[in-house]
């Protein structure tokens, strides 16, 4: 059983961290400790685990504690030759499978249950779009724990602070339930990033089909958008984040074609009284303004106003 920082150590003897991949390893194994309360592992059996970037090993070590699967994609042949020396037993044993490879470009394995992984930050936009395409595919998928920089984690959860609302939020809380852990310095890494990290903890829901939304939107005589919609008029108009709906959205959005449904000749019509049977002032909103229900009606309403259109002609 190895600290942390002897991993850490054991890997760097021969190898440098490489910048490009962002490779900052966690020796403290207070914050591998916080991962696997934050992940609960010691109540879940039979979970298959996705860690990705497994860097020394700290976080695979106490993972395999769990007595659950654990797959392990490493994009670095070095990090994956060390692992295969630290951890021979457990991949013989079929306890560890370990793929080289990306995890962005890669077919991932059947059956994940949870993804639990101190990932590279410049990588953390993309995985959550990977991620949001894989959960409308598989529903095996039910808790993701991360470790993100600390400003992209509050641009994911928002909470109070209004002015981190955006695509980001809408998209991931449609999916997740949101949760923060503890926040990580710097001096928690070897070798040192410039920047705090925060533990989040991503739990699978399904807003939309939620008993909380299906009754909202019933109550206003609405039928349930699609996450298409949603994300087309939300990133539509934070694109724009200063100006008001109004003036955003007289536009078409680009993402919403006539395949959709949406022939451009209606647009103004649908638009208009859209923003009509939302509430008073709603088309002077600003997108930061809105709340994640907000947004739901108000495509629920595009919607409905789409389909009105589409039948009359």
């Amino acid at each position: 059983m190895y600290t942390s920082r002897q991993l850490a150590e054991i890997f760097l003897a021969s190898s440098s961290p490489k910048r490009s991949l962002g490779q900052n390893f966690i020796i403290d194994d207070k914050v591998i400790n916080s991962i696997y309360e934050l992940a609960q592992l010691e109540k879940k059996n039979n979970c298959k685990i996705l860690e990705i970037g497994l860097g020394p090993g700290a976080l695979t070590q106490k993972l395999l504690e769990s007595e659950n699967k654990v797959v392990g994609v490493e994009i670095d042949n070095l990090v994956c030759k060390h692992i295969s020396q630290i951890f021979r037993k457990e991949i013989e044993s079929g306890n560890l499978e370990l793929i080289n490879g990306d995890v962005l470009d890669l077919k991932w394995p059947n059956g994940i249950t949870d993804i639990i992984a101190n990932i590279p930050y410049q990588i953390s936009s993309p995985l959550l779009e990977k991620i949001s395409h894989i959960v409308y595919n598989d529903n095996n998928l039910k808790n993701c724990i991360f470790m993100f920089q600390e400003e992209f984690a509050q641009r994911i959860y928002v909470g109070k602070f209004i002015s981190n609302r955006g695509p980001l939020w809408i998209s991931v809380s449609l999916d997740w339930d949101i949760t923060l852990g503890i926040k990580i310095p710097p001096s928690s890494f070897m070798p040192q990033p410039k920047v705090h990290s925060r533990l989040v903890h991503l739990k699978r829901r399904d807003l939309l089909n939620s008993e909380k939304v299906k009754s909202f939107l019933k109550s206003k005589n609405l039928k349930t958008p699609s996450v298409r919609l949603i994300k087309a008029i939300s990133f539509t108009s934070f694109n724009q984040r200063r100006k008001k709906l109004r003036n955003t959205l007289r536009r078409q959005p680009t993402k919403l074609k006539i395949r959709h449904g949406f022939n451009p000749k209606d647009w103004e019509k649908i638009i208009n009284n859209a923003f009509l049977s939302m509430r008073e002032f709603f088309s002077d909103c600003r997108p930061e303004e809105l709340s994640l229900m907000d947004w739901i009606e108000f495509s629920a309403q595009i919607d409905h106003f789409k389909n009105f259109y589409q039948t009359s002609t």
